[in-house]
Protein backbone atom coordinates (compact mmCIF):
# COMPACT_ATOMS: atom_id res chain seq x y z
CA UNK A 1 0.00 0.00 0.00
CA UNK A 2 1.36 3.45 -0.88
CA UNK A 3 1.63 5.80 2.07
CA UNK A 4 2.96 9.33 1.63
CA UNK A 5 2.33 12.95 2.49
CA UNK A 6 2.21 15.74 -0.11
CA UNK A 7 3.86 19.01 0.86
CA UNK A 8 3.25 22.33 -0.91
CA UNK A 9 4.71 25.80 -0.80
CA UNK A 10 8.34 24.72 -1.34
CA UNK A 11 10.73 26.60 -3.65
CA UNK A 12 10.68 25.33 -7.23
CA UNK A 13 14.12 23.67 -7.05
CA UNK A 14 13.16 21.88 -3.87
CA UNK A 15 9.90 20.76 -5.44
CA UNK A 16 11.80 19.08 -8.26
CA UNK A 17 14.17 17.41 -5.83
CA UNK A 18 11.41 16.32 -3.46
CA UNK A 19 9.37 14.91 -6.33
CA UNK A 20 12.24 12.69 -7.38
CA UNK A 21 12.83 11.48 -3.85
CA UNK A 22 9.15 10.96 -3.14
CA UNK A 23 8.79 8.90 -6.30
CA UNK A 24 11.47 6.56 -4.95
CA UNK A 25 9.73 6.48 -1.57
CA UNK A 26 6.31 5.78 -3.08
CA UNK A 27 7.63 2.93 -5.20
CA UNK A 28 8.86 1.22 -2.02
CA UNK A 29 5.59 1.37 -0.08
CA UNK A 30 3.80 -1.43 -2.02
CA UNK A 31 6.26 -3.78 -0.29
CA UNK A 32 4.94 -2.86 3.14
CA UNK A 33 3.72 -0.04 5.33
CA UNK A 34 6.21 2.61 6.50
CA UNK A 35 6.98 3.41 10.12
CA UNK A 36 5.21 6.74 9.68
CA UNK A 37 1.88 4.88 9.63
CA UNK A 38 2.43 3.10 12.97
CA UNK A 39 0.24 5.50 14.95
CA UNK A 40 -3.04 5.60 13.06
CA UNK A 41 -2.55 2.59 10.74
CA UNK A 42 -4.19 4.50 7.87
CA UNK A 43 -2.96 4.94 4.28
CA UNK A 44 -2.37 8.54 3.21
CA UNK A 45 -1.83 8.30 -0.54
CA UNK A 46 -3.68 11.20 -2.15
CA UNK A 47 -6.13 9.11 -4.17
CA UNK A 48 -7.07 6.75 -1.35
CA UNK A 49 -10.61 6.88 0.04
CA UNK A 50 -11.88 5.40 3.29
CA UNK A 51 -14.99 3.35 2.51
CA UNK A 52 -18.14 3.78 4.58
CA UNK A 53 -20.36 1.04 5.90
CA UNK A 54 -19.36 -2.37 7.18
CA UNK A 55 -16.00 -3.65 5.98
CA UNK A 56 -16.21 -6.74 3.72
CA UNK A 57 -13.54 -8.41 5.88
CA UNK A 58 -13.45 -10.19 9.23
CA UNK A 59 -10.59 -10.60 11.71
CA UNK A 60 -11.13 -13.69 13.87
CA UNK A 61 -9.02 -14.89 16.80
CA UNK A 62 -9.49 -18.54 17.72
CA UNK A 63 -10.18 -17.90 21.42
CA UNK A 64 -12.08 -15.43 23.58
CA UNK A 65 -9.28 -15.07 26.14
CA UNK A 66 -5.51 -14.70 25.92
CA UNK A 67 -2.71 -15.96 28.13
CA UNK A 68 0.59 -17.67 27.39
CA UNK A 69 -0.64 -19.64 24.36
CA UNK A 70 -0.25 -18.21 20.82
CA UNK A 71 -3.54 -17.61 19.01
CA UNK A 72 -4.45 -18.05 15.36
CA UNK A 73 -5.68 -14.94 13.56
CA UNK A 74 -7.82 -15.53 10.47
CA UNK A 75 -8.37 -12.65 8.07
CA UNK A 76 -11.06 -13.28 5.48
CA UNK A 77 -13.43 -11.61 3.04
CA UNK A 78 -17.08 -12.11 4.01
CA UNK A 79 -20.65 -11.43 2.95
CA UNK A 80 -22.33 -10.86 -0.41
CA UNK A 81 -19.99 -7.92 -1.02
CA UNK A 82 -16.85 -9.93 -0.17
CA UNK A 83 -13.83 -8.44 -1.90
CA UNK A 84 -10.25 -9.51 -2.40
CA UNK A 85 -7.65 -7.55 -0.45
CA UNK A 86 -4.11 -6.69 -1.42
CA UNK A 87 -2.69 -4.55 1.40
CA UNK A 88 -3.13 -4.23 5.14
CA UNK A 89 -1.66 -2.84 8.35
CA UNK A 90 -2.83 -4.39 11.62
CA UNK A 91 -1.91 -4.25 15.30
CA UNK A 92 -3.23 -5.78 18.51
CA UNK A 93 -4.29 -2.90 20.78
CA UNK A 94 -5.64 -2.92 24.29
CA UNK A 95 -8.61 -0.93 25.51
CA UNK A 96 -6.07 1.36 27.21
CA UNK A 97 -4.11 2.09 24.04
CA UNK A 98 -1.20 -0.31 24.38
CA UNK A 99 0.11 -2.07 21.26
CA UNK A 100 0.52 -5.66 22.40
CA UNK A 101 2.13 -8.94 21.43
CA UNK A 102 3.77 -9.90 18.16
CA UNK A 103 3.03 -11.83 14.96
CA UNK A 104 4.63 -14.88 13.31
CA UNK A 105 4.00 -17.72 10.82
CA UNK A 106 3.25 -15.56 7.80
CA UNK A 107 1.74 -16.66 4.48
CA UNK A 108 3.03 -15.50 1.11
CA UNK A 109 3.48 -11.73 0.77
CA UNK A 110 2.96 -10.94 4.47
CA UNK A 111 5.38 -9.98 7.24
CA UNK A 112 5.69 -8.37 10.66
CA UNK A 113 7.28 -4.97 11.13
CA UNK A 114 8.44 -3.32 14.33
CA UNK A 115 6.59 -0.15 15.35
CA UNK A 116 6.86 -0.03 19.16
CA UNK A 117 8.16 -3.49 20.03
CA UNK A 118 9.56 -6.41 18.06
CA UNK A 119 7.27 -7.55 15.20
CA UNK A 120 4.16 -5.97 16.72
CA UNK A 121 2.57 -4.92 13.41
CA UNK A 122 1.30 -7.06 10.53
CA UNK A 123 1.62 -5.78 6.96
CA UNK A 124 2.06 -6.89 3.34
CA UNK A 125 5.29 -7.41 1.39
CA UNK A 126 3.73 -7.08 -2.07
CA UNK A 127 0.40 -6.20 -3.66
CA UNK A 128 -0.69 -9.84 -3.57
CA UNK A 129 -4.43 -10.38 -4.15
CA UNK A 130 -6.16 -12.84 -1.82
CA UNK A 131 -9.45 -13.47 -0.02
CA UNK A 132 -8.12 -14.98 3.20
CA UNK A 133 -4.97 -15.57 5.21
CA UNK A 134 -3.87 -16.89 8.60
CA UNK A 135 -1.08 -15.80 10.93
CA UNK A 136 -0.15 -16.46 14.56
CA UNK A 137 -0.45 -13.75 17.19
CA UNK A 138 1.55 -14.10 20.40
CA UNK A 139 -0.19 -12.31 23.30
CA UNK A 140 1.63 -10.25 25.95
CA UNK A 141 2.79 -12.13 29.04
CA UNK A 142 0.35 -10.31 31.31
CA UNK A 143 -3.29 -9.25 31.35
CA UNK A 144 -3.42 -5.69 29.98
CA UNK A 145 -7.19 -5.59 29.54
CA UNK A 146 -9.36 -6.33 26.54
CA UNK A 147 -7.46 -6.58 23.25
CA UNK A 148 -8.63 -6.45 19.66
CA UNK A 149 -6.84 -6.62 16.31
CA UNK A 150 -7.36 -3.32 14.51
CA UNK A 151 -6.12 -1.39 11.50
CA UNK A 152 -6.88 -0.97 7.81
CA UNK A 153 -7.26 -3.24 4.77
CA UNK A 154 -7.21 -2.20 1.13
CA UNK A 155 -8.87 -3.78 -1.86
CA UNK A 156 -7.07 -1.43 -4.24
CA UNK A 157 -4.87 1.63 -3.98
CA UNK A 158 -7.96 3.84 -3.81
CA UNK A 159 -10.37 1.77 -1.68
CA UNK A 160 -9.71 0.80 1.92
CA UNK A 161 -11.66 0.05 5.10
CA UNK A 162 -11.08 0.31 8.83
CA UNK A 163 -11.29 -3.12 10.43
CA UNK A 164 -11.40 -4.48 13.97
CA UNK A 165 -11.85 -7.91 15.51
CA UNK A 166 -14.02 -8.74 18.49
CA UNK A 167 -12.13 -8.02 21.71
CA UNK A 168 -10.78 -10.81 23.89
CA UNK A 169 -10.07 -10.78 27.63
CA UNK A 170 -6.81 -11.53 29.41
CA UNK A 171 -6.34 -14.17 32.08
CA UNK A 172 -4.93 -13.34 35.49
CA UNK A 173 -4.94 -10.01 37.38
CA UNK A 174 -5.12 -6.81 35.34
CA UNK A 175 -1.74 -5.05 34.89
CA UNK A 176 -1.72 -1.79 32.90
CA UNK A 177 1.59 -0.46 34.24
CA UNK A 178 3.20 -0.65 30.81
CA UNK A 179 0.43 1.05 28.84
CA UNK A 180 1.50 4.02 26.72
CA UNK A 181 -1.65 5.74 25.45
CA UNK A 182 -1.26 8.48 22.85
CA UNK A 183 -3.24 11.09 20.97
CA UNK A 184 -4.20 9.35 17.76
CA UNK A 185 -7.19 7.01 17.81
CA UNK A 186 -8.36 4.31 15.42
CA UNK A 187 -11.60 2.52 16.19
CA UNK A 188 -11.41 3.93 19.71
CA UNK A 189 -7.88 2.61 20.35
CA UNK A 190 -5.17 5.17 21.09
CA UNK A 191 -1.72 5.14 19.55
CA UNK A 192 1.36 7.31 19.18
CA UNK A 193 0.65 10.09 16.64
CA UNK A 194 1.67 8.89 13.20
CA UNK A 195 1.75 12.22 11.38
CA UNK A 196 4.68 13.47 13.45
CA UNK A 197 6.77 10.42 12.57
CA UNK A 198 5.54 10.70 9.00
CA UNK A 199 6.81 14.26 8.61
CA UNK A 200 10.16 13.22 10.06
CA UNK A 201 10.37 10.27 7.67
CA UNK A 202 9.58 12.34 4.59
CA UNK A 203 11.92 15.19 5.48
CA UNK A 204 14.62 12.67 6.32
CA UNK A 205 14.27 11.11 2.88
CA UNK A 206 14.33 14.56 1.28
CA UNK A 207 17.50 15.46 3.16
CA UNK A 208 19.29 12.28 2.06
CA UNK A 209 18.22 12.82 -1.53
CA UNK A 210 19.27 16.47 -1.50
CA UNK A 211 22.66 15.57 -0.04
CA UNK A 212 23.26 13.03 -2.80
CA UNK A 213 22.05 15.52 -5.41
CA UNK A 214 24.38 18.30 -4.23
CA UNK A 215 27.26 15.84 -3.99
CA UNK A 216 27.25 15.48 -7.76
CA UNK A 217 28.45 19.07 -8.22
Amino acid sequence: MEYFQLFTGLPSAAVVMSSLVLLQTISAFPTGSPLSACGNLMPVHIDGELQTGAAPYMLILNDTTYGSTPLKLTITAVGPSARDFMAFMLQARSEFGEVAGHFSDFPLAAKAMTCYSNEDTLTHTAAFIRQSMEVVWHPPNKNIGKISITGSMAQTKVKYWEVESASIKGSGPLDTSGAKPGAVSINGKSGTPGHVAQMGTVFGVLLVGLTKFLGRF
